[in-house]
Order: C-alpha cells, then sequence, then structure tokens
C-alpha cells in the first residue's frame, strides 16, 4: 500500500477574512496560501495556532487570483469538518478567525476521521498520495454503484472489487458483457511498474470459471456451456423479457398449465411442448374459426415471439444449467461470458441466474457471500422499459433488499445511471463515480447521492483514467480517488 512521511508542521497558509467574492456557509472559512502551496479540491488541512483545539478542513473551492490580493497567493474555500479539543472530535460550532495558520493533516489521522478503514484496498486519495483508501467488505452487502464514461476506468474499478472480494472469501458472479475479464485467472501483463507503486505485483484469481451461452462463441478456451430450462424459468420474468404483452402473458401462462396437466410428471415442460400446443389451437382456428379475431391475433403474435426465444437456441439447448452450488464456492470468480450473446439471450441468461441464486440462498443460508455484478445494467432494466417490466425490477429489488441479509450483494455497473429506474439507482448505497461528460447523467447523481460537496461535482467531466468520487456512508466525506490498477489480466477493449 502507498505510504509516506508524516504532514510537515509548517505553516502552508492562513485562514483569510470574508468578502462578498465568496458564498460562505455557517461551516466554512477563506484560506490564503502561496501558489507554490498547490493546494487541490479534496485535501485536508489543519487549521489551528496552537496543538489544540483545532479544526479539520477539507478544499472544496479554489484556488481564485484577484486583482484586490497578492499575486503570488492563491484564495481557497475550505469546508469545516470536525473540531478537535483534547483529542476528542467535536461538532463544528464557531469558525477559525483570520490570520489562523493552516497545516496539512497526517495521512493516519485523515483515514480515522474519513473512516476510510477496511480490509479491502482501493486506491489513494488523489489529493494526497499518502492516504490509502480502504473498504470494510461489509460495504459489499449494502450494494456498490461504478458510473462513468467508456474509458474513464469503471472496468478497472469493478475488477479490483471483484479480487478485492475474493480474498475475503465471497465467491463472485459477473455477467461479463464485453468479454473482459475472461483470463482473471492471469497475472496482469500490463501496467505492472504503476502497480508495483501500490505495494503490489501480477497475480490471478486463485480459482475460477468461464461460463458461456450454448450458442455463443467465446475466446476462453475450455468454457463451459449452458443452457436455460425452461422447467425452471420464473414465468413472469421470462414473459417479460420475452417481451410479452399483458393479454399475451395471460394466454401463454393458460398454455403451460395446459401443457403440465398433459405431462407426465418424471418428465418436465419444455418451451417446444408449449409452441406445439399453440401452433395446434392455431392450426384447428384456421380450419374452424371458433376464437374472435382479436384472440387469434394475441396468439398468433404469442407465436412468433416464442418461436423467436426457441430459435436463440438456449432454452432447453442440449446443455446443460448451472450449478449453483459450483457458483457459491469461497473465493471463486465466476464469469458469464456474454460477448457474443444477443441482447435477448444476455437478459435471459441474467434474468435466469439472478432468480437461481436468490432461491439458492434462502435454501442454504449458510452458503458464501456472493457479489453479483451486473455490467451495463441499463441495457437489461431501464427506465423506458420499467413498466413492461416490474417482475424483473422487483426481482433485482427483492435480491438486493432480501438478499443483503443473507449475504447477497450487488454491483451495478453503467455508463447511463440517468437511464436506470431510480429504485434501482437508490439500492446502490455506495457510488464509484468516474468521468462522466452527460450533464443528464451527471445530475441524476447529484439528486439522489449526498455528502459530495458542489466543488467535488465541478470535477467529474475532468476526471483522468482510474480518478474517481467514491461516496460511501461508510466514509464521513466523499472522496477523490485514484483507484489501484487490477492483478488480474482484463482484455482491454478500445
Amino acid at each position: 500500500m502507498v505510504t509516506g512521511a508524516p504532514a510537515g508542521e509548517s505553516a502552508i497558509g492562513t485562514v483569510d477574512y470574508d468578502d462578498e467574492s465568496f458564498s460562505l456557509s455557517s461551516n466554512q472559512c477563506v484560506i490564503s496560501a502561496p501558489q507554490e502551496s498547490m493546494l487541490e479540491r479534496g485535501v485536508f488541512v489543519k487549521i489551528g495556532n496552537t496543538d489544540q483545539p483545532y479544526f479539520i478542513g477539507q478544499i472544496i473551492e479554489g484556488p481564485f487570483y484577484t486583482s484586490r490580493y497578492s499575486e503570488t497567493h492563491g484564495r481557497y474555500v475550505a469546508e469545516l469538518i470536525s473540531y478537535i479539543d483534547r483529542d476528542s472530535v467535536r461538532a463544528v460550532l464557531s469558525r477559525p478567525a483570520p490570520g489562523t495558520e493552516v497545516r496539512t493533516v497526517e495521512s493516519g489521522q485523515v483515514q480515522s476521521l474519513l473512516g476510510v478503514s477496511g480490509s479491502m484496498y482501493m486506491g489513494y486519495v488523489t489529493t494526497d498520495r499518502k492516504v490509502s483508501v480502504m473498504m470494510d467488505s461489509a460495504t459489499l452487502t449494502r450494494h456498490v454503484g461504478v458510473f462513468g464514461t467508456t474509458g474513464s476506468g469503471k472496468s478497472n474499478t469493478i475488477q479490483v472489487f471483484m479480487e478485492e472480494a475474493s480474498k475475503k472469501d465471497f465467491a463472485v458472479l459477473v455477467f461479463d458483457v464485453e468479454g473482459e475479464y475472461i483470463f482473471m485467472d492471469r497475472p496482469t501483463d500490463r501496467l505492472i511498474e504503476r502497480l508495483e507503486t501500490f505495494g503490489l505485483k501480477p497475480a490471478g484469481a486463485r480459482d475460477f470459471r468461464v461460463y458461456v451461452p450454448y450458442p455463443s462463441f467465446t475466446h476462453r478456451v475450455g468454457a463451459e456451456r449452458f443452457a436455460v430450462k425452461f422447467c425452471n424459468v420464473d414465468i413472469d420474468v421470462f414473459s417479460e423479457v420475452a417481451g410479452l404483452s399483458r393479454l399475451e402473458q395471460l394466454y401463454f401462462q393458460d398454455l403451460i398449465e395446459k401443457v403440465a396437466a398433459v405431462t407426465p410428471e418424471t418428465k418436465p415442460v419444455t418451451l417446444k411442448a408449449i409452441i406445439d400446443r399453440l401452433a395446434q389451437r392455431l392450426k384447428g382456428q384456421a380450419e374452424y374459426a371458433t376464437m374472435p379475431p382479436f384472440i387469434v391475433e394475441v396468439n398468433t403474435t404469442l407465436y412468433s415471439k416464442l418461436r423467436l426465444i426457441s430459435g436463440l437456441n438456449i432454452v432447453d439447448a442440449d446443455a446443460e444449467g448451472i450449478s449453483m452450488d459450483e457458483i457459491f464456492k469461497e473465493g471463486r470468480i465466476s464469469v458469464l461470458d456474454l460477448s457474443d450473446a444477443s441482447d435477448y439471450v444476455r437478459n435471459i441468461v441474467i434474468a435466469d441466474l439472478l432468480s437461481k441464486v436468490f432461491k439458492y440462498k434462502v435454501e442454504n443460508p449458510e452458503s458464501p457471500k456472493l457479489l453479483i455484478v451486473i455490467e451495463e445494467a441499463h441495457t437489461f432494466i431501464s427506465r423506458e422499459k420499467r413498466d413492461r417490466m416490474m417482475a424483473t425490477m422487483m426481482l433485482i429489488i427483492e435480491t438486493a433488499r432480501r438478499g443483503r441479509k443473507r449475504g447477497l450483494s450487488l454491483g451495478i455497473v453503467t455508463q447511463q445511471p440517468a437511464h436506470l429506474p431510480s429504485e434501482i439507482l437508490e439500492l446502490c448505497n455506495t457510488r464509484i463515480i468516474h468521468r462522466i461528460s452527460s450533464t443528464a447523467n451527471i445530475e441524476v447523481l447529484k439528486e439522489s447521492t449526498g455528502n459530495v460537496p458542489e466543488g467535488l461535482w465541478s470535477t467529474v467531466p475532468s476526471l483522468g483514467r482510474g480518478e474517481a468520487i467514491i461516496a460511501t456512508p461508510k466514509y464521513s466525506r466523499a472522496l477523490p480517488v485514484t483507484m489501484r490498477p487490477t492483478m488480474s489480466m482484463r482484455v482491454v477493449m478500445e
């Protein structure tokens, strides 16, 4: 991990007088510092002329330069976080007077004040490399959202979470839509020197599996092919993913019941049997018209949609389903390579496995904790599709809320948070926000993310690759963080 010498005791600036240039709140003050101090937004400072009492503040605005003041000095706005008196942290009920000296804060004190403790190593505070950013593994069970544009570093971030969760004996299941994580069992061959600056070395995942839908291609030799068994699916969720209307769903359910009634108990009900039954119904209608035209139309469109799903060759294909016993292994990372899958196949697979892992965890409460990563989640469930996919959305919400106490954790990854239903976005208690240029995406995060100063929000469009803002209830403040590189291999997508 990154370490460094303690902060110096010499003053780097002083508290300045208030003036009308700044709209200060009661817990803010203006600091004047020489240009060479190079204070940055996010830096933590100690404000006091003696050892104690003193204030701890964070630079949230600046530097500002005006002709009314020395050209060699910049002015900053600091937000007062706490008041330290006799080694006790107290509420901020006053403000430091002009002329009060400002110093940097030792990294250990910053970590203690911010609550950035834990055993999961994320990186370091961007404005102070000496402050390592840690997380408690319990953070995962409150669910994580990773947001950012293409190339901002969100794939690296979620892979770091997977590495750290695996080391803490979580099982990990990732829906890999780009095929980026299929070689995580190999040490990284990129950014090795940079990785060493974090005190880490290349290392592959210790227990690793790759799965691929039966009809799809994968670059991973030896990946296990799997199919979805119709007899095991959640009918309501399956109907929504298949795009069935409400009326089509009613006839679909009726067909299932009729086929089940004539199917021996030793045999499963298959999608083919449903389609065959519907085909017979339509054939009979063609010969002896007995149904009203609108009913015929409903059954005809239902037949077309079910034939489309059947033609994907994922439901009841000649392959086994994924064993939940194999997914719920301590420390194992299971990657589902969906890079060659159509949207229909991808959504059927995600819905099916979300349902299965939740049921398995309820039936096997002593099984290992599981981190489930859903990449590009807005393509699976979106604001636009919300009203048509209520069963699917409730599946995710139930998995998150009821599953949390059972050790199920969600990692929601998207470059379009504005397209996520608000119910899904609000599940993410911990948020890692990488570079985002879209005002709409930034605004939807601002509305639902607390404890992020306005000055930090203004940096979001200009964050560098791998830089992020972490906002979590585990930290007393949102932090600008430089995420560490992954130790395992990732297939880089251009």
